[in-house]
């Protein structure tokens, strides 16, 4: 990363201890890094999929377990 910025941002106080403690993370810090990873395995995801889309052979496909 080049640059470091701060980010401000108005979130409900009861929203946001609502996430940690359903997350189980004792920072705001942690909470939001485990979001911006998850988003950013969201983003790698689907770009894999839209990648290797209409890429299967219909042999490729086990339909006894459909």
């Amino acid at each position: 990363m080049a640059a470091t910025r701060a980010v401000t941002v108005r979130i409900p106080e009861a929203r946001l201890r609502k996430l940690m403690r359903a997350r189980r993370v004792a920072t705001q810090s942690e909470l939001i890094n485990a979001l911006l990873a998850e988003e950013e395995e969201r983003l790698r995801s689907h770009a894999l999929l839209r990648e290797t889309a209409r890429t299967a052979r219909p042999g490729d496909v086990d339909d006894r377990l459909l």
